[in-house]
């Protein structure tokens, strides 16, 4: 065949290209109109050619000329003779190369037949192509495939000739066929074969191998093939019976060639071979022949490619004694999907070359979500990738708390722990202590292998719910310091898989959207790799999950979703062809019953498939090696449209205990340890393990590292469904086992109130609700627990208050709490109400109240000042509307001297205060002193001494530090800096020792404040992160973002290069961005502002923002956003918008309650643009304006830090002299500003100094030194990163100096 098919594709393509040239020749006016190649319309050149073939030795003479002209050409002789002759000529070539080629593969033992080219010749029949009737094709067709199968006999038997029972002759009526079947003739035909060595030409000289045959690398006939086609082969068979053979029959007689491949089989030759020639052969038997006979030519073809292809799958015979034994497996690989499967590994390595990926895998239950998955997993293990996985559950996810990302997590911890002392568990534990510290505990009650990991871990430290201000922000810091540790210690980029996100709560998919903002930031292998998986269905576009991709796209990630859709008839036939190892075109009626019953959908293909071959409808044919089925049977098997009912019905057929245990594990979500499984067969007293293996047979549980897995989830539900009343679970209820705790809880809440049997159960399960939703606040799942809560106050009969006092009053003072940390305000104010109803005292109030007040603290301050307020007052602490500036003075003036009083020592020792009710006297006005800043500055000190009393008259409390922190920041603004940052450390030493993490982000802030006008500026930024960090371990995202921005602020404000400046700028904004807080974010903009028109003179400024802070008409923002403004206008020498906005800026200036860095810049800058103003109009007050500055920059050097106030107190100095006239004075200042200014690095000042000097150079006359001190003060700039200013100082330069004092140097 290797000689037969190449040759005849040469002719046939010879042809049809040389007619196109040569009718192009003969017509040249058409010859733009013939499309290459151009056959002559009226001769299919395919038809016409015939390829005979002859034994490789011996020789076979014959009467014919290698291409002859026959008679019907003869009307086309003159036009095409020549070219009939010069194809003629190039078979010849052609046929004796291939003849040489076959030749000596066979000599080298590498030929593959024994049969070479005999001839090769045009036959044309007097009737044209287009008048054949429908029988003459047919029986041409199947002549060809016929005797093509009679090659492959010859060929694979080793050259044997055929029994004489399978030839089929041509008899002497032109063509009709007659089977040899009779004895009489047998010898004499076996002498005329031998005689003449003519059988060829009987028999395979019919063999005209057309168009259909092509067995190279394509196989577009196969893939093209659509379900119509697939679905009517049989019917195809059946018809060609009907009409085209019985007129074949009609014409011949009947035609019964009696088949057999014994011999084939006999010499290995695979049983898939020998069914393929069998059927070839067996299509000459016209009515006769059976169902999976050949009856077209692009069938063999398709079959052949498949073997040459796939040869495991579809040449090699079954392993029928494993399949025996095994029966039928479905595994990963049968419902590929490499389009889809493509997409995600180019999303994955995009991700490994540096970008920020994630991937979404969307589509209806069943379609191979979490296979396609696990198979990207795969890939990434392979490629040294760390690849997690977590499942969300829908019957446990109220259960348990952040279940997925927990897992996680978890599983990762267990694997690291088995091999505790590896170099990499070492590094991750030690890494995780440095890092996290005792913080660790929160994370352990989340991912409890944790505790096996780290060594000496803090599992014994109690935790204190309100040590922090938000629990949820706190966990999801610690998260991400958790993965930033594993990441970076992984060895390879980590992949986070969660499947199942449609049933993922807020909490979590929040925690995940922190995850992927703050991963993105990270180098290198740091980052993670987000891949998820949901019902398509089941996750309406308004899910928090879409809400949360939305947010990180903005971050700059890429997404890729990929949707796996039902599969389509085309694809259900390759699946089952590919499954039982039979070609598409046999199992076509097979995969017609799938595609119509299922719809297409791979679990319910599989599970169907599988239910098939139980009920005995598919089965393993020994005799045959190969698979069989029952069609009329599967037609008749009933099947619901709904794949969970169907698993339902699949699962009523169980015995009675594999039900139970089926349903027994259900209660317990997607999977459960086998050793939970084996406690609970003790508490239940029923066999569970036994009857699972059962289970684990039928293929609806699997049993993967130490846990009992459902197949599917779809699984799972229908089990669950099927449950009636409350659970069994219910009998094994122990608080020690906090899985079972959740699991036990949710399954009596989900029975309510109306299911409970007895009346004393009901304050039990409400008793089992508050212990489950305070293990749900310990892992910082408040609105898990405010569930729990929610149902324990719906078990709780209409007298509690009277009967369950104390239950009642803790359920619902934590639900409050939850509520708060939720936002669920309205379910907030009413359980406030209800306890404040039914307290038995003021006392039992408190709680609740002061939730309350915080809750109104985020909404609305003013409200809160009043609702706090009144329960002061309650409480014995009357707080005044307004103080007048001297009686303020005068409460500061006595609480110092009454501090004095007290070493620093004795205040740390202080007795602990032990008054309930003055404990949260103090906790209110803590809470109140950020919101009385902002609303009412003037109360502050009142405040924060009315806090410093009630600690000194009654004993110390841990919210006493936020008092001596505001008192600190108060006195060290009227002057006293060191006596104030006496008691900003005191506060820091109290916090240490309490462990009162809730105020430590506060804290924090308030003493780096002070602590700048004290220590060097540049120093001070350790102490800002310090803080950040203290303010994330306690949720305290408001105060992280303070200290952030107190950081930023000094990294400007020290001289840092602005191109540093820059990057952390992106770092903050992106970190406002993630917590969406549009006030920091604001800040964060302005700043970045200053620096991009210093770094690129382009201006940055968020129109919209701006517009929206004017509106609202926030003081302290509209200062900022003045001054920043009157700064760069001041660098830039604009003088009349440095003007505007100074004026603005002196509008909106406001007195502050506590002393902060930013009041030193304000001063230094207001005071150079004052003194500039002055010059030009000559106005008082500008002059007093510049005054007041000054003094206070000399009362920050003289009782502050010489380091960062002398040089600015020089240059004050030095423009005031400048403004008043004193020129030798003023000279003698700029030098000493500029000198101190580099001597304590503050390299922006330095230049600043020095232009200032220039212009006072210039302005006097002395343009020479101006021009000196002009390089100076670019050179400075240069070095700062302000190449924009650079610029515009060198323009100045170039026009108004360089020329002038080149001029007048002689």
């Amino acid at each position: 065949m290797t000689t037969t098919i190449p040759l005849k594709h040469w002719i046939k393509e010879a042809l049809e290209t040389s007619s196109a040239g040569y009718l192009s020749g003969l017509f040249p006016g058409i010859a733009s109109e013939l499309p290459p190649p151009f056959p002559v319309s009226c001769i299919n050149w395919a038809d016409c050619i015939t390829v005979c073939l002859k034994p490789q030795e011996g020789t076979h003479d014959h009467d014919e000329s290698l291409l002859p002209f026959p008679a019907a050409f003869s009307h086309l002789a003159d036009d095409f003779g020549d070219l009939l002759e010069q194809v003629a000529q190039g078979v010849e070539e052609r046929a004796a190369k291939l003849r040489e080629s076959t030749a000596a593969a066979l000599r080298e033992g590498n030929g593959d037949g024994y049969l070479d080219v005999d001839c090769a010749r045009i036959s044309y029949s007097n009737n044209s192509a287009a008048s054949r009737n429908e029988e003459d094709w047919t029986r041409e067709k199947l002549q060809r495939i016929y005797s093509l199968g009679l090659v492959f006999y010859e060929l694979f038997s080793g050259g044997e000739l055929p029994p004489l029972e399978m030839l089929v002759v041509s008899s002497s009526n032109g063509g009709d066929l007659t089977a040899i079947s009779s004895n009489k003739v047998e010898g004499e035909v076996r002498r005329s074969a031998n005689r003449n060595g003519s059988r060829w030409n009987d028999f395979a000289s019919t063999l005209e191998v057309s168009d259909d045959i092509s067995l190279g690398e394509n196989t577009d006939h196969y893939e093209s093939w659509n379900g119509d086609y697939v679905a009517s082969i049989s019917n195809k068979r059946r018809s060609l019976s009907s009409r085209s053979m019985q007129a074949l029959a009609a014409s011949t007689g009947p035609i019964i060639c009696e088949v057999s491949v014994g011999c084939l089989s006999g010499k290995g030759v695979p049983s898939r071979l020998c069914d393929l020639i069998y059927n070839m052969i067996d299509c000459i038997n016209g009515d006769f022949m059976g169902n999976e006979s050949y009856s077209e030519i692009v069938d063999v073809t398709c079959d052949l490619q498949l073997m040459l292809t796939k040869p495991s799958v579809y040449l090699h015979d079954l392993e029928v004694d494993k399949l025996s034994l095994t029966a039928l497996e479905l595994n990963d690989t049968v419902f590929e999907r490499k389009n889809e499967f493509d997409s995600l590994q180019c999303s994955y390595r995009r991700f490994v070359s540096g970008s920020s990926e994630l991937a979404i895998i969307t589509g209806t239950s069943g379609t191979g979500k979490s296979t396609m998955a696990n198979r990207l997993g795969n890939f990434i293990t392979a490629e040294g990738g760390l690849f997690l996985s977590g499942k969300f559950d829908q019957m446990m996810q109220c259960a348990q708390p952040f279940s997925a990302i927990a897992s996680a997590f978890n599983n990762y911890c267990h694997q690291l722990a088995m091999y505790e002392e590896s170099e990499r568990a070492m590094l991750v534990a030690s890494k995780l202590q440095t890092t996290l510290g005792p913080d660790l505990y929160y994370l352990i009650q989340v991912i409890p292998n944790l505790s096996h990991l780290v060594f000496g871990n803090p599992t014994g430290i109690p935790p204190n719910r309100d040590d922090c201000v938000d629990a949820q922000q706190r966990l999801q810091y610690l998260f991400c310091r958790f993965v930033e540790v594993i990441s970076s210690c992984s060895g390879g980029p980590m992949t986070l898989f969660i499947d199942d996100v449609q049933w993922a709560d807020s909490a979590s998919i929040s925690l995940i959207g922190q995850l992927l903002k703050t991963t993105r930031s990270m180098q290198g292998e740091s980052r993670v790799f987000f891949l998820a998986t949901c019902r398509e269905d089941e996750l309406g576009s308004d899910h928090s999950f879409w809400k949360m991709i939305h947010t990180v796209r903005n971050f700059g990630f890429e997404t890729t979703l990929v949707k796996l859709e039902c599969m389509d008839r085309d694809t259900v036939t390759n699946v089952v062809s590919n499954l039982l190892h039979l070609s598409p075109r046999l199992v076509g009626s097979l995969s017609h019953i799938l595609f119509h019953k299922t719809k297409g959908n791979p679990l319910f293909v599989s599970k169907m498939m599988l239910s098939l071959h139980r009920e005995g409808f598919l089965r393993l044919s020994l005799a045959r090696r190969r698979w069989e089925w029952d069609e009329e049977k599967m037609h008749s098997k009933k099947l619901h449209d709904d794949v969970a009912m169907f698993f339902v019905n699949s699962i009523n057929t169980l015995a009675t205990d594999v039900k139970i245990a089926l349903r027994v594990l259900s209660c317990f979500g997607s999977s459960t340890e086998c050793e939970f499984i084996q406690a609970i067969e003790t508490d239940l007293k029923l066999n569970v393990t036994e009857p699972l293996k059962i289970a684990m047979a039928e293929g609806l549980v699997n049993k993967l590292d130490g846990k009992y897995v459902f197949c599917h989830d779809r699984i799972q539900e229908a089990t669950y469904s099927m449950i009636e009343g409350l659970s069994l679970i219910k009998r094994s209820m122990r608080d020690d086992h906090v899985a079972l705790l959740f699991t036990a809880v949710m399954q009596l809440n989900l029975g309510g109130p109306s299911a409970v049997q007895h009346a004393d159960e009901y304050h039990k399960i409400a008793k089992y609700n508050l212990l489950a939703g305070k293990k749900a606040m310990e892992m910082s799942d408040f609105s898990s627990a405010f569930s729990f809560f929610d149902h324990g106050m719906t078990f709780l009969r209409k007298k509690h208050w009277r009967d369950q006092y104390d239950l009642s009053l803790e359920l619902f003072n934590l639900a409050a709490k939850c509520a708060l940390a939720i936002e669920d305000h309205s379910s907030l104010t009413m359980i406030c109400d209800e306890v404040s109803r039914n307290a038995r005292n003021y006392k039992d109030t408190l709680s609740s109240s002061f939730t309350h007040m915080s809750a109104l603290i985020h909404s609305r301050i003013s409200d809160s000042l009043e609702f706090g307020f009144k329960e002061l007052s309650r409480l014995g602490v009357d707080i005044p509307s307004s103080v007048s500036r001297d009686d303020t003075l005068k409460l500061i003036t006595e609480t110092k001297s009454m501090l004095d009083g007290f070493t620093d020592d004795t205040l740390l020792n202080y007795h602990v205060l032990s008054d309930y009710k003055k404990v949260m006297a103090i906790k209110f006005l803590a809470k109140l002193e950020n919101s009385i800043n902002q609303a009412n500055p003037s109360l502050l000190p009142f405040i924060t001494i009315k806090i410093i009393q009630l600690t000194i008259e009654h004993g110390m409390s841990p919210m006493s530090a936020i008092g001596f922190a505001y008192f600190g920041g108060i006195i060290g603004e009227l002057g006293d800096i060191r006596g104030g940052y006496r008691y900003t450390r005191l506060a820091k030493a109290l916090l240490n020792k309490y462990k009162c993490n809730e105020i430590a982000g506060e804290v924090m802030f308030l003493s780096s404040e002070i602590l700048s006008f004290l220590e060097p500026l540049q120093g001070t930024n350790e102490y800002r992160i310090q803080g950040q960090e203290l303010a994330m371990s306690a949720g305290d995202i408001h105060w992280a973002r303070m200290n952030r921005l107190g950081f930023i602020g000094t990294l400007i404000w020290s001289g840092t290069n602005l191109s540093s400046v820059k990057e952390e700028l992106i770092s903050a904004r992106h970190f406002s961005a993630e917590h969406n807080h549009r006030t920091s974010l604001y800040y964060i903009k302005t700043f970045g502002e200053t620096v991009s028109r210093l770094v690129e003179g382009e201006t940055l400024s968020d129109g919209q923002l701006t517009m929206s802070v004017i509106e609202n008409n926030v003081p302290y923002q509209l200062v900022v956003f003045y001054f920043h403004r009157m700064f760069v206008s001041f660098v830039f020498n604009n003088y009349v918008d440095m003007k505007c906005n100074a004026e603005k800026f002196f509008e909106y200036r406001m007195p502050s309650g506590h002393l902060l860095t930013g009041h030193a810049v304000h001063a230094f800058i207001g005071g150079l643009a004052s003194f500039r103003i002055y010059r030009e109009t000559h106005e008082p007050m500008w002059a007093q304006r510049g005054e007041e500055y000054k003094e206070r920059m000399r009362t920050w050097r003289d009782k502050g830090s010489l380091w960062n106030f002398e040089n600015k107190c020089f240059l004050l100095e030095a423009e005031e002299c400048y403004s008043n006239g004193n020129v030798d004075e003023a000279m003698a200042l700029y030098e000493h500003a500029i000198s101190s200014a580099q001597d304590h690095k503050f390299v922006h000042e330095e230049a600043l100094s020095y232009e200032l000097a220039a212009n006072y150079y210039f302005d006097i006359g002395n343009k020479l030194m101006a021009l000196k001190y002009f390089t100076c003060a670019r050179e400075a700039y240069f070095k700062w990163g302000a190449f924009a200013k650079v610029t515009t100082l060198n323009t100045y330069t170039q026009e108004k100096l360089e020329n002038e004092v080149l001029i007048s140097v002689p």
